[in-house]
């Protein structure tokens, strides 16, 4: 479900956001994703590996959780592309697209999980991709809009690649 397109920097904004939305458990998860392009315009997505907590083998892009720890939602995507991406690659972060929610079924613990999901775009400046947690990500695949398989994104990502594609169109090309 789409919530807002103006970013919210971090939790507390969040929160207050979102505190008289009825149709969004209080019980959630914030996951901070970057929608980075190559300099061919390609979006960059990793392959899941058997070491994630659901829709293992499918392609999602970079990002994660945002921990307690962390002080806003930049610097939360920034430690998520580190841990990912490794340090060799230089992605910045240029723009904030959407927030959306989801429920996603945890496979570990067996539980529905509710997300709160904040979107980005980014661009892979300069170097080299490297896969940092080898049992969340088998590898790292390219497409430009409109090529990749649908069928081949978590139902999360599904979502998220309808939105971007539509608002990128013209990346395509």
């Amino acid at each position: 479900m789409e919530l807002f397109t103006q970013e919210v920097k971090n939790m507390v904004e969040l929160k207050e956001f979102l505190k008289d939305n009825k149709e969004i458990s209080k019980d959630y998860e914030v996951a901070v994703i970057v929608y980075a392009f190559d300099n061919e315009n390609k979006i960059i997505f990793q392959r899941r590996g058997p070491g994630c907590r659901d829709e293992r083998l499918k392609l999602e892009t970079i990002g994660g959780r945002v921990k307690e720890t962390d002080i806003d939602f930049k610097t939360a995507l920034k430690r998520e592309i580190a841990e990912e991406v490794g340090t060799k690659a230089d992605i910045e972060i240029e723009e904030f697209i959407i927030g959306t929610y989801a429920t996603t079924f945890d496979d570990r613990y067996k539980r529905k999980q509710n997300w709160i999901y904040l979107v980005y775009k980014g661009s892979l400046k300069n170097g080299e991709l490297q896969i940092a947690e080898p049992n969340k990500c088998l590898a790292y695949e390219r497409y430009k809009i409109g090529e990749v398989n649908e069928n081949e994104l978590s139902n999360g990502a599904k979502e998220l690649y309808k939105i971007v594609s539509k608002k990128y169109n013209y990346l395509s090309k």
